[in-house]
């Protein structure tokens, strides 16, 4: 269908919602979009994958971008005391240079 398949499709889903809440909202609303950086599971986004929807759902209207690093089906560990604090920074990092204006809060054992 329209909503799944091929990743095009599968992001239509959080910018439409992202574009339907900044349009019922004002335009100071902050408006934070969970994006997650590194899903470490097989068969998750690629990291182009992850920009271009950083992109899209900038473009539909966030304010903020929380990466969140993981799923709960992961085996890798994201917020036990054995990572590092700030361990997963380097992601939020890394997609600073990709264009975006809005600002990005790294996530995951950053205390």
């Amino acid at each position: 269908d329209a909503w799944g398949g091929s990743f095009a499709n599968r992001m239509r889903l959080p910018v439409e919602i992202v574009r339907a809440v900044r349009g019922a909202v004002s335009a100071d609303f902050i408006l934070i979009f969970r994006l997650s950086m590194l899903d470490l599971v097989r068969d998750g986004s690629s990291w182009e994958e992850v920009v271009e929807l950083a992109q899209a759902v900038e473009e539909a209207g966030a304010t903020i971008i929380n990466t969140g690093i993981g799923w709960h089906e992961a085996r890798v560990p994201t917020i036990a005391t054995s990572v590092p604090r700030g361990g997963f920074a380097w992601v939020t990092q890394k997609l600073k240079g990709h264009g975006l204006s809005i600002p990005l809060v790294a996530t995951n054992r950053i205390n």
